[in-house]
């Protein structure tokens, strides 16, 4: 069974005037894992514990996020992209001062990966994108259920949706997960923002900045600029998609395959692919760090029992969530270079 109990060690931060939550495992080279709009490091529950055996994993809650405090006289405003991609430059700093690492990020925090990258570029040593936000999305071919959400809450609804009936979790998160997600996880996913009002502002504002066509946003100008840069950068790239996917179906996978020094891999799932195939995108991104020299030399997994399996040996994640039996045999493809 996929793991509903979030068991990774937590460590609480005060970094220039704001608290942060951040999730800290194991040893080696370092990994900082970065959640999107909708969740909080939670979401990293069934990567990190393997990710962890040869690299040191830092996974925060977004300010305001999780088990990251609001900040002080919040608004809806309060949390823009420019105040998170600085809290997350904080944490590297304070935490990863001299080594280069390995930012993955889903949805919004592909896209505050990506712009930290561009700027701070001898610091990074790799990219995944998970689901990314890094290109402005054409919703209008979104399932109208979907595109009528997005364009509510973008609009004088979103308040009362959001900080009132917390749909996010409620409706984005249920209807982009394609298995059933259980109480256990759906509790641990309403925690954080089991109060109404001030509480959800944080996830309320990350949302409304989605980069999407047919409602504009403030940060849908740098996705295009951060687009371009991504697609010409020598830093090695991981573009995972879901099959069938939401921001990142195969159509715009293949697009990122032109990228320079990019690999792309398909998962099974629509938008919370760490939900829907966590033992698939493990491995796909273990295989990708070891391809880049991301990895430590002693690292041994020889005494640990195969990813996906308990100390049996037996499946511990569903195969009916979890195998990719519907995608091509080749889901993982490395492009040449070449610009977008």
């Amino acid at each position: 069974m996929i793991n509903a109990t979030d068991r990774i060690p937590r460590q609480s931060l005060y970094l220039a005037g704001h608290s942060l939550s951040v999730a800290v495992a194991g040893e080696g080279p370092p990994l900082v894992l970065l959640h999107g709009s909708a969740t909080h490091a939670y979401v990293w529950r069934n990567l990190i514990p393997y990710l962890a055996r040869g690299h040191r994993c830092l996974a925060p809650d977004l300010p305001g996020m999780g088990g990251s405090p609001p900040a002080s006289f919040e608004t809806p405003e309060s949390y823009s992209f420019d105040q998170q991609l600085w809290s997350i430059g904080e944490l590297i700093r304070f935490l990863e001062p001299t080594r280069p690492v390995v930012l993955i990020g889903h949805e919004l925090g592909a896209l505050i990966a990506a712009e930290y990258a561009r700027n701070h570029p001898s610091s990074v040593a790799g990219l995944v994108f998970i689901e990314g936000s890094f290109r402005i999305t054409n919703d209008a071919k979104f399932d109208p259920d979907i595109g009528d959400f997005l364009a509510k809450v973008r609009g004088s609804q979103g308040e009362a949706m959001i900080l009132g009936h917390n749909m996010l979790v409620e409706f984005y998160l249920k209807r982009l997960t394609l298995r059933h997600l259980g109480p256990e996880e759906l509790g641990a996913y309403r925690g954080p923002s089991r109060r109404r009002g001030p509480p959800r502002y944080a996830m309320l504002s990350m949302f409304r900045q989605l980069p999407l066509r047919s409602h504009p946003g403030p940060i849908d100008d740098l996705a295009a600029e951060i687009r371009v840069w991504c697609s010409q950068t020598t830093i090695p790239k991981l573009v995972v998609g879901g099959s069938p996917g939401f921001l990142v179906p195969q159509p715009i996978l293949a697009t990122t395959a032109r990228w320079s020094d990019t690999t792309t891999a398909l998962v099974r799932g629509l938008h919370f692919l760490t939900e829907d195939s966590p033992a698939r995108l493990t491995s796909l991104i273990l295989d990708w760090l070891d391809g880049i020299g991301h990895t430590s030399a002693s690292a041994s997994q020889s005494e640990q029992p195969p990813l996906g399996s308990n100390a049996a040996g037996e499946p511990a994640v569903d195969p009916v969530v979890d195998v990719d039996d519907s995608l091509p045999g080749q889901s993982l493809l490395r492009s040449p270079q070449s610009s977008l």
